[in-house]
């Protein structure tokens, strides 16, 4: 029996339509873009990954792939005028590479490494491909899974699995692989982990695809730019990896995992899986078009981490391009949405992750209709919300630190935290999201410091429990609001 499950045609990509939602394969989804509204990828990692290898079919599709400067925009107002993807096009592409988008295909399984069940002396086990599974000795997340007995997935949630190793894996000890008499069995991280990911939301799926394509850029890779599913052979493991082509080697040849997916007889269920490392050489650096990039100390760039007790409205100044204290650089594919004068939503993806092995939390959150707010079209506004940014977090660090200074004071210890900063922290970060969306609606930038210092002032009461009567408590209390309402070094009050 040969065993087949076809992306083209086999639904596992979850979408939404109105209050729907199905599962559709690459073409339905494709054809039918316009009448979804959304995906609804249930894993975050899986759906950050994902989104990159659409825009990645959708330029080719557009043509956009091949464009640059004025002519890519004219083509890219071109498709939207459309309304959806011209369904000849669509027939066109998935035609010319309908052999290499199969999950269990023999010889080119789509973004697997079919080497491996040579080179590598053993697999790493279907729970090595979870992310919320514990392989090993790791950590249990959401399900009681041990290697002895693991419970096999569907081919359309491995495969949610299988994008989620290649953008977010770890690195470090891997499955043994052994090419050309060298065996090594470690990793390097994937190309997302542990970064933040934000995406522009159109009013459906088509728009939200069309928007969310790259532009492509004097001085990028001229070189062949191709897809993985789309190369003639498959890459030398040993070798030196090829120059970052753009738009599509960007979106989906980063990887620097190599995996491959083993089913059942029948092809209805994955059961094992193994994971390893793709290439032994660095990769050229590339970047993303979807992260916030932060300057360090050294005035070297790094992706904006995901945090998971962070809201998404601490970051939306990042996103905007207003004047910042933190220099940031925010994800390139807003200039494009800035150029098209969209005024749609932005969806975040965050995997809060060590840089070695340590999954901790994944999230996914909508902002408002944002993009509006962008800096080439509201400079004012761009610039309002960084101010009330950079004040809730001025205020919200000094509230920590007034905290534990008054607990010090309380305890008698010079080393030692106590509970107080993290209860006054969790009270004003819990209120402060509505003080600040309050403050952004009415336009009321500058008098935010103001409401954000009232908030940290009754952080500090509720963390503190003000109406204790001791001495040594009530002291301390006032050393706390005291410290909150020093002047900050730019002479501010709070």
């Amino acid at each position: 029996m040969t065993k087949s499950f076809d992306m083209l045609t086999r639904p596992w990509i979850p979408v939404v339509a109105g209050r729907e939602s199905k599962l559709v394969g690459l073409h339905e989804l494709f054809v039918r873009a316009a009448e979804f509204d959304d995906l609804a990828v249930p894993v975050p990692p899986a759906a950050a990954g994902l989104w990159r290898i659409l825009y990645a079919i959708s330029a080719r599709v557009t043509g956009l792939d091949a464009l640059r400067g004025a002519q890519w925009q004219q083509r890219q107002e071109q498709v939207l005028d459309q309304g959806g993807f011209v369904p000849d096009e669509v027939d066109a592409y998935f035609a010319k590479y309908a052999n290499r988008f199969d999950l269990f295909d023999a010889h080119r399984p789509w973004m697997q490494d079919p080497r491996l069940t040579v080179e590598c002396p053993k697999s790493s086990g279907i729970n090595k491909l979870v992310f919320d599974r514990p392989a090993g000795n790791t950590q249990v997340w959401f399900g009681h899974h041990t290697d002895d007995n693991p419970a096999a997935l569907p081919p359309e949630e491995a495969a949610w699995y299988l994008i989620a190793q290649l953008y977010y894996g770890a690195a470090g000890r891997c499955s043994s692989r052994e090419v050309a008499g060298q065996n090594f069995a470690d990793s390097n991280s994937g190309p997302l982990r542990g970064a933040m990911s934000y995406h522009p939301l159109g009013e459906n799926l088509f728009e939200s695809l069309v928007v969310g394509v790259p532009q492509g850029t004097s001085g990028q890779a001229e070189g062949p730019d191709v897809c993985p599913w789309e190369r003639e052979e498959l890459p030398d493991p040993l070798g030196v990896p090829g120059s970052v082509s753009w738009p599509c080697g960007a979106l989906t040849g980063r990887a620097r995992h190599a995996v491959l997916l083993v089913s059942d007889a029948a092809g209805e269920a994955v059961t094992d899986a193994y994971v390893t490392w793709a290439w032994r050489l660095p990769g050229a650096a590339a970047a993303d078009p979807y992260v916030v990039r932060r300057q360090n100390k050294e005035g070297g760039w790094y992706q904006l981490p995901a945090d998971g007790s962070r809201a998404l409205w601490r970051d939306i100044d990042a996103l905007l391009g207003g004047t910042s204290e933190i220099k940031t650089h925010r994800p390139d594919i807003m200039t494009a949405a800035a150029d098209l004068g969209f005024d749609g939503r932005v969806r975040a993806y965050g995997f809060d992750q060590d840089r070695q092995a340590k999954d901790r939390q994944w999230f996914t959150a909508v902002t408002p209709p944002i993009l509006g707010w962008l800096r080439e079209r509201d400079p004012e506004t761009a610039d309002g919300v960084a101010v009330l940014t950079q004040a809730a977090e001025s205020i919200g660090r000094r509230v920590g630190v007034a905290l534990r200074q008054a607990w010090r004071e309380v305890a008698n210890v010079k080393d030692r935290e106590g509970p107080w900063a993290r209860i006054g922290e969790a009270y004003y970060w819990t209120l402060a999201e509505a003080v600040f969306w309050k403050h952004v609606q009415d336009a009321g930038f500058t008098e935010g410091r103001r409401a954000f210092a009232r908030l940290g002032h009754e952080a500090i009461d509720h963390a503190a429990d003000s109406d204790a009567s001791p001495p040594r408590m009530v002291r301390a209390v006032q050393t706390a609001h005291r410290l909150l309402s020093t002047p900050s070094k730019k002479g501010s009050a709070a």
